[in-house]
């Protein structure tokens, strides 16, 4: 009989692969375990694979499509000169012809390549620059007669550079041929913008395309603990020169520099969601081993922590103890301890109240906080006398539970300036995750921070919530292992998100009440992308972070069934922002939409 199930299984699973393909079976496999309450090992490596299958690494890459495009760049009603800045080195011939081809090749016809060699040894490449030279006013060459490294070559190339926007490319990668007709478009969309980056891949000495990365939207908060912005950076030249171009001292990881003061000194930044670039994968490079070059975790937390002083954030960065390129954000000690108010719904369940509270009181160092328990009518003896253990706030609520209503009264009774919200089936992991929270809730840009929660096998239960995965929202990353990377840092970084989901989160009061609480229109589902949808429409961000952990024993308490009604409710509300895709995680909502 088990002979014969696995039988089934298995020639289902190749209907599957040959009707949907690889990466959909992978997301259908993994949903159909996870639904059946599989955990572990066994779900960790199949998530891994149905992850990166999905994200398309090492799948053929489907051919570009122009979008909002004029049908000609010559129909652009704003036509810049951009200037292509390339640094070279000893690159072989054919790489750098290659380079110089896909510049060549470019749909829009308005730009210049301004190429500097930095005191190139190599026959075939001084042969071949020299070869450039006669090539015509577009492509400019300047020798230095002697390396003085990356910075120093990219900034002699800035200064007989003409055109009012400035791409950089390094001299072994490609451009796709329509890269600068799109970003001249988003120019004659937004003349403000004064930075722009795409999506990027690798391209192997064979000239396979592979590792696609979709990157997310603008993120300040991921972006000082990961490199993530890359290639294809185009830069207003002016904005360029206001912060003094390259600098030196940061050689390896200078363009990463580069990008930090230039966030420091323009908000207008654009994502196109396009793979644009294509950075050579060769021996020696970063694309091909990420360790290849030394120091360059030094150097990255160095610029991080000039970048923390410029902008008077209390932390210090540190190079991240497992993963090569990533920082960590260390906040400094604190002189400012506002009120947290802790708001936890219950009812019975003593194991669940029990280990909640006890990790609450036991393990947290923040020194200003107080608990408030929401009393949804518990009758258990055990769990009045744990609730009559502690010293808590204690508010009963004796209607029909409704998580929004439960949480609204709290919030009234608390005296917080600060609320966590946290469900009764959680633990407390670190001392510190209150004061961890708060650092970065203390950005007044920032209206809500959610936690990294982990199963009790340690796997991941939640890293932010993206729009659009099965038609509304979800938690990303479910089931990978809680010390692994995600998908370019999305797990190990904090980092801007759609949503966090409610089981644990850091809001501030002030935005609490000025978005009216929590909508009591839903009964047990999606309050949380509710709450966080409308403060984000009054400006704020919301923050996902691994540096506070929780352990979420998800839904002990509440049971699995799933309201309908709250679901056409988020639609109804929300559908236009979730039928757009998810700003941050485009990789999870785009490939769940498949799946």
């Amino acid at each position: 009989m088990l002979k014969d199930n696995y039988r089934f299984l298995l020639k289902k699973g190749l209907n599957s692969v040959r009707s949907s393909g690889m990466r959909v079976t992978a997301s259908r496999t993994l949903r159909f375990l996870q639904n059946r309450g599989v955990r572990g090992r066994t779900l960790n490596v199949l998530n891994t694979l149905a992850h990166y299958l999905r994200s398309g690494i090492g799948a053929p890459i489907r051919e570009h499509t122009q979008v909002n495009l004029p049908g000609s760049a010559t129909q652009f009603a704003y036509q810049p000169l951009v200037s292509i800045i390339m640094p070279v080195f000893n690159i072989e011939e054919k790489w750098l012809q290659r380079a110089i081809s896909s510049v060549q090749a470019q749909t829009y016809p308005n730009w210049e390549l301004c190429i500097c060699d930095d005191g190139s040894t190599a026959p075939d490449t001084i042969r071949a620059l020299v070869d450039l030279e006669s090539e015509g006013t577009r492509l400019r060459v300047k020798r230095l007669p002697e390396n003085g490294g990356i910075s120093k070559a990219s900034n002699e190339a800035l200064a007989f550079a003409t055109g009012d926007f400035v791409a950089f490319l390094d001299n072994d990668d490609e451009l796709e041929p329509h890269a600068l007709e799109c970003y001249v478009a988003v120019l004659n969309n937004d003349a403000r913008i004064d930075v722009i980056y795409s999506d990027e891949d690798k391209l192997s000495e064979r000239g396979i395309r592979e590792e696609p990365f979709l990157k997310p939207d603008w993120s300040p908060s991921m972006f000082r603990e990961v490199m993530y912005v890359g290639h294809l950076l185009l830069v207003r030249r002016n904005r360029i020169e206001q912060i003094g171009g390259f600098d030196s001292t940061y050689d390896g990881v200078q363009d990463y520099e580069l990008m930090l003061r230039l966030s420091e000194n323009t908000s207008a930044i654009h994502h196109v969601h396009e793979v644009l670039y294509h950075w050579r994968r060769i021996p020696g490079s970063i694309a091909d081993r990420p360790d290849s070059k030394p120091n360059i975790g030094r150097k990255q937390v160095a610029a991080v922590n000039a970048h923390l002083v410029r902008m008077g954030i209390n932390a210090i960065a540190k190079i991240h103890p497992i993963l090569p390129h990533r920082a960590v954000l260390v906040p400094n000690a604190r002189d400012r301890f506002p009120r947290v108010s802790i708001i936890i719904p219950t009812k019975d369940a003593p194991e669940f109240i029990s280990r909640c509270l006890a990790s609450i009181f036991e393990r947290s160092t923040y020194p200003n906080f107080e608990v408030v328990v929401v009393d949804n009518g518990t009758t258990d003896v055990e769990a009045l006398a744990v609730l009559d253990r502690f010293p808590i706030i204690r508010v009963p609520y004796s209607e029909p539970f409704n998580y929004s209503r439960a949480n609204n009264l709290a919030a009234a009774a608390s005296t917080g300036d600060v609320l966590v919200l946290l469900n009764n089936d959680t633990e407390v992991v670190e001392g510190d995750w209150l004061e961890q929270m708060l650092f970065f809730l203390d950005d007044p840009n920032v209206g809500a921070v959610g936690p990294l929660l982990i199963y009790p096998d340690r796997s991941v239960q939640h890293a932010g919530v993206a729009l659009g995965i099965r038609g509304t929202a979800d938690h990303v990353l479910r089931g990978l292992p809680e010390d692994s990377d995600g998908y370019f840092g999305s797990l190990s970084c904090t980092r801007e998100v759609s949503c966090v989901t409610f089981a644990c989160v850091m809001l501030r009061r002030e935005d609490f009440d000025a978005v009216g609480g929590l909508s009591e229109f839903y009964q047990t589902h999606y309050q949380d992308v509710d709450f966080c949808m409308r403060l984000t429409a009054i400006g704020r961000k919301i923050l996902y972070t691994p540096r506070t952990r929780l352990i979420h024993y998800e839904s002990a308490t509440r049971g699995s069934a799933y309201d309908s009604l709250d679901r056409a409710l988020l639609l109804d509300c929300w559908g236009a922002e979730i039928s757009a895709g998810d700003p941050y995680s485009r990789w999870e909502s785009k490939s769940s939409a498949a799946a």
